[in-house]
């Protein structure tokens, strides 16, 4: 497993935990604090937003409007299948290729 899908798969982990107490706005610093990961690690957050875009791409979230922070609710109620989702990109990825 790659990188950006190791870190796609904490991502999708944090979302579900904010699922399980009702929370259906999401946003870097959410994501960041669930995975206790802190402020100073630029590089751990930049991987936060981009997985927050690609999800955003797939159709897991959408755009709430607020665009600093960019702010993302949630579709689903239900928790993700991180598994699935995980397995449909790569073989998204392996098509591609």
């Amino acid at each position: 497993m790659d990188f950006f899908l190791s870190n796609l798969k904490e991502t999708l982990e944090a979302i579900n935990k904010l699922i399980d107490n009702n929370v259906t706005i999401v946003n870097a610093k959410r994501i960041r604090r669930c995975n206790h990961i802190k402020s100073s690690n630029r590089s751990k957050i930049n991987f936060i937003w981009r997985s927050l875009r690609y999800l955003e791409d797939e159709g897991i979230l959408t755009l709430n409007g607020i665009t600093n922070p960019r702010t993302y609710k949630i579709i689903t109620n239900e928790k993700i299948d991180v598994d699935k989702v995980l397995s449909q990109i790569e073989k998204n990825k392996k098509n591609k290729s």
